[in-house]
């Protein structure tokens, strides 16, 4: 058996918060910011590991005090954080991203299936990863050799033969979910440093051969739990959950036609804080992604990061997400104070900042490893609304 250590998002939390602005909704917003850790991530939020995700008690709190009715709407879904917690609250959502990498991940942790449909994930796991004991690849595809170098040989023979055999699963829905299943353990597997930084691991040590099979095996079953609990939470509480929309779009051109019914929660990418092309670059090929339109398009990523340009380009999101209200996590980075930039560019908009909640995070990026910084959760209303279509 292999030991699957599910990652926590923002263990980097706690310390106090700061609250500006309207009273009601700043005391709400520092409520929603000021979570704990939790030793394990509930439902399916600890399912695939992914850079810089939101605490699901956030997203939880927000959609409670923040979206009495209507759609959520989030431009910037990544692992879909949100979108789990939107459909636990019975609420109609559409996501967008990118990066497939992101819809997929989101797609898979939003499955509400019949305990049935769940357990076929952890059997078809199962049979896979033992069917792929016998099967070793004559030579590798071009999209193995391609990443050759990161892997120890074995290992990547078996990512190759775990991924033949997942492709040969009639069902659509079970072949998308493993894939994803796959897509999880390969940072992981990989002499990649971490799901956060790029670089080559230093003193990497080679897994023992079968243990990308073994690991698909666990994280299969892992995975039919979360499904489990989620599927068991809806109907308990007598949920009936709109099925998730998920698109690959940029957030600068995506027309989501939101209206002042509709809540946006979203966290943009934090000004050159991260890269997610490259740190996702090994997961392109097992989804079946397009790394170049990502890569074309991602907005405030860390390599040759311009701030004018982010400055513009945030603009023009905010922009196409109102007039409906915006709740918005966003992060300072690349030595910009976020909450002071929105605040700047939602003013021609029509838009105020209503309320601001911050709290302090220490930076565990390669190289800036403990700077300090602030994360802002930020409430943008309409004031103007025939100023938007200017």
């Amino acid at each position: 058996m292999y030991v699957l250590v599910v990652r926590r998002s923002l263990t980097n939390i706690g310390g106090p918060v700061r609250s500006w602005g309207a009273p009601e909704p700043a005391r709400a917003l520092a409520e929603c910011l000021d979570v704990k850790p939790v030793e394990k991530l509930p439902f399916t939020h600890g399912f695939h590991p992914y850079p810089a995700r939101m605490h699901p008690e956030t997203a939880r709190r927000v959609i409670e005090r923040f979206a009495p009715s209507g759609r959520i709407l989030d431009p910037f879904v990544g692992s879909g954080t949100t979108a789990v917690e939107a459909i636990r609250a019975g609420r109609p959502f559409i996501g967008t991203d990118v990066s497939r990498v992101a819809t997929e991940i989101a797609w898979a942790r939003t499955r509400v299936w019949t305990p049935e449909d769940c357990r076929r994930i952890e059997r078809e796991g199962r049979r896979i990863a033992r069917e792929a004991r016998t099967l070793k690849p004559e030579t590798l595809p071009p999209w193995a050799e391609a990443e050759r170098a990161w892997y120890s040989l074995h290992t990547i023979e078996e990512i190759v033969a775990l991924k033949a055999l997942i492709e040969t699963v009639e069902n659509e829905d079970v072949r998308r979910f493993l894939t994803v299943a796959l897509s999880s353990l390969l940072i992981k597997l990989s002499k990649q440093e971490s799901d956060s930084i790029t670089a080559p691991a230093r003193g990497f040590r080679p897994w023992p051969v079968g243990a990308a099979r073994g690991m698909f095996a666990e994280r299969c079953s892992e995975a039919t739990k979360m499904l489990l609990l989620l599927s068991s939470d809806l109907y308990k509480r007598k949920i009936q959950a709109p099925d998730p929309e998920f698109r690959v779009a940029d957030a600068r051109t995506v027309s989501l036609e939101p209206t002042s019914e509709d809540l946006v929660f979203t966290s943009p990418p934090y000004p050159g804080t991260y890269d997610y092309t490259r740190q996702h670059r090994l997961r392109f090929a097992i989804i079946g992604a397009d790394a170049a339109f990502t890569e074309r398009h991602e907005i405030g990523a860390r390599r040759e990061f311009d701030p004018t340009r982010y400055a513009e380009d945030l603009r023009t999101c905010l922009r196409r997400m109102l007039p409906a209200r915006l709740v918005i996590l966003i992060g300072d980075g690349a030595e910009i104070r976020s909450d002071r930039l929105l605040r700047d560019l939602i003013a021609p908009l029509g838009a105020r900042l209503t309320a601001g909640a911050s709290q302090e995070r220490i930076d565990r990026s390669f190289d800036r490893r403990g700077q300090r910084r602030h994360e802002h959760l930020l409430l943008v209303e309409t004031v103007r609304p025939e100023v938007i279509h200017d």
